[in-house]
């Protein structure tokens, strides 16, 4: 007899642990919904950008470059012998840099770091990768963006290494640090360039929130993990009763 008073505690509290596990997880899954819509807004706000008329960085201030991401953009100028090494980059499970040179703007107006695609990193981290840099008058264009959220920093990250006479390896795009580092003024912003533009090199560049599918797949596991967990606490509470009426 006490053993089967105790049954339906124990089945009880089976359910109440259940339901309490299933509440966070849907509430886990409700989160990667709410991530996949801020994403979907953000890629429909690119695109829209994308379909504007192209800004003139020539006639751009500084105080209005930080808002104009996802712009697409066109300078005319030359590149300066200012090449920032953005560290950790993958490209295809192999290691290397995004490369950013510092790109003058013809009038007098602050330079821009444009970003001209992905390099691989040298077997000997204290090797100097090869790459050339045209200083010929030109015109660029390409899509104004953010540098690469950056997560942790450890110890050493702000540090702005410098390679070679004309090379700088960093692990973040910080601007006023580059600024006072190089010392030149330049937008508070950088340039995607172009996959066909001269004198780039690999050119991958992912659009913001184009990973919205990927909060969806959470999304769908953590709903589903909350049904599992209740329909194995119902299966397991049937089956505590049917043994304890034999």
């Amino acid at each position: 007899m006490q053993a089967l008073a105790r049954r339906p505690v124990v089945s009880i509290g089976l359910l109440a642990l259940a339901l309490g596990l299933s509440a966070l997880l849907i509430a886990l899954g409700m989160w990667q919904l709410q991530r996949a819509e801020e994403k979907r807004t953000t890629l429909a706000e690119f695109e829209l950008r994308g379909a504007a008329a192209i800004v003139d960085l020539n006639r751009t201030g500084n105080d209005d470059a930080g808002s104009l991401a996802g712009y697409r953009a066109a300078a005319t100028g030359h590149y300066l012998d200012f090449n920032i090494l953005l560290d950790n980059q993958l490209q295809q499970g192999r290691a290397g840099y995004l490369v950013y040179t510092l790109f003058a703007l013809d009038g007098g107006k602050p330079s821009i770091l444009v970003n001209r695609g992905w390099i691989g990193a040298q077997a000997d981290r204290s090797r100097v990768p090869r790459f050339d840099t045209p200083t010929t008058s030109q015109r660029l264009e390409g899509r104004l963006s953010r540098p690469p959220a950056t997560g942790l920093r450890f110890e050493g990250s702000e540090l702005i290494e410098r390679m070679a006479d004309d090379v700088w390896r960093v692990q973040h795009i910080d601007f006023p640090g580059l600024s006072t580092s190089l010392g030149e003024d330049f937008l508070a912003i950088t340039m995607l360039l172009d996959a066909d533009a001269p004198a780039g090199f690999v050119r991958a560049w992912t659009p913001p929130g184009s990973d919205e599918a990927r909060h969806l797949g959470y999304a769908f596991q953590w709903f589903a993990m909350a049904l599992a967990v209740m329909v194995i606490a119902v299966v397991l509470t049937l089956r505590s009763y049917k043994a304890g009426s034999t």
